[in-house]
């Protein structure tokens, strides 16, 4: 039997390192569980390392984003004013979001 390379790594049940993917659920009220078409308003980033990246996409607590579309286990398309940014999930978790006022 031939060794396996170290990138072909599975985790439980073989989903993957860490158990994620398709299967996984994504936290409520973070802008992770935006689905295209919705927008929301940046409520908080607590990570000074998520907020940091962010505000270098220019989203800022306050910002309103909307969801161009989001890509199965891979990122999230967002509009900010008037550019399109792929953020990735890790950062998607980490900011907090309510949903926007029509």
């Amino acid at each position: 039997m031939a060794p396996r390379s170290r990138h072909h790594r599975t985790g439980p049940r073989g989903f993957g390192r860490g158990g994620f993917g398709r299967f996984a659920q994504e936290m409520p009220g973070t802008l992770a569980c935006l689905t295209p078409g919705n927008s929301a308003v940046i409520e908080s980033i607590e990570c000074p390392n998520a907020r940091a990246q962010a505000l270098r996409f220019g989203m800022g607590e306050g910002a309103t984003v909307s969801c161009v579309t989001v890509i199965p286990s891979g990122p999230l398309v967002l509009r900010s004013g008037r550019q399109e940014i792929a953020v990735g999930r890790g950062l998607a978790r980490r900011i907090r979001v309510r949903q926007a006022a029509v």
